[in-house]
């Protein structure tokens, strides 16, 4: 059984289409999750409402929902730290990239994360990934992938919420796996592989811990996550 959606987010940007965009773009990923657009200025013009935000913040609480709260640079966050101010708790802003962070943050809220995992999500999210040094091996002593093949059957893809899919079910598992020799669990980096329908994708990973894992993710996208 699903957990219930607890935290609300409120994106600020100085602009008002990009923070509805966003809002639009991390709604496809998390389509159970309220999210807030507070962009630009309130004549529309390009800067940061303190009213706006803080009546973004209002209407979620009213929800019964815990606040995240991410910007994208500047006099935003300086906006957005003085909002956080008028509240005693329940209410958080976190310093991450705001379009990964976003993505990431939604995804976890929309799988019941607590206010604290939202923001460690976005943080994590803007971490560069550091990929593992190989060390070349003869033929007969390399070894220990396991891996399996899987036709991606989503009109989708790998984007958008079958990819945040396939990410919450790698992050289960303490190991490593992998989407075309790309972190599985990472939504931004699968979603720059431009996978599609019809795509043939190979699911990997070296930790014996996780073959089932990528089992029942190859079936998963052999079979439609976005249903």
């Amino acid at each position: 059984m699903s957990r219930p959606v607890t935290v609300g987010l409120v994106f600020v940007s100085h602009s008002d289409q990009i923070a509805r965009g966003l809002v639009e773009l991390a709604a496809q990923m998390a389509p159970s999750v309220s999210m807030k657009a507070a962009g630009g200025m309130d004549d529309g013009g390009i800067g940061t409402s303190y009213d706006k935000v803080l009546t973004a913040v209002k209407e979620l609480l009213e929800e019964d929902l815990e606040v995240l709260l991410l910007t994208d640079l500047g006099s935003a966050t300086m906006t957005v730290e003085a909002v956080v101010e008028e509240f005693s708790s329940g209410v958080h802003f976190q310093d991450a990239p705001l379009v990964e962070g976003a993505v990431a943050a939604s995804v976890t809220a929309e799988q019941g994360g607590t206010l604290l995992a939202c923001a460690n999500a976005a943080v994590s999210a803007g971490a560069e990934y550091e990929a593992p040094e190989m060390t070349a091996q003869p033929a007969d002593e390399a070894g220990g992938t396991y891996s399996r093949t899987a036709v991606v059957a989503d009109d989708a893809g790998l984007h958008a919420r079958p990819a945040a899919q396939v990410a919450a079910m790698a992050g289960q598992y303490e190991g490593d796996i992998f989407i075309n020799e790309t972190p599985a669990d990472s939504i931004m980096e699968m979603m720059t592989l431009g996978i599609k329908k019809g795509d043939t994708v190979t699911v990997s990973t070296d930790d014996p811990e996780c073959h089932r894992a990528v089992d029942k993710i190859a079936a998963a996208i052999a079979a439609g996550l976005d249903s």
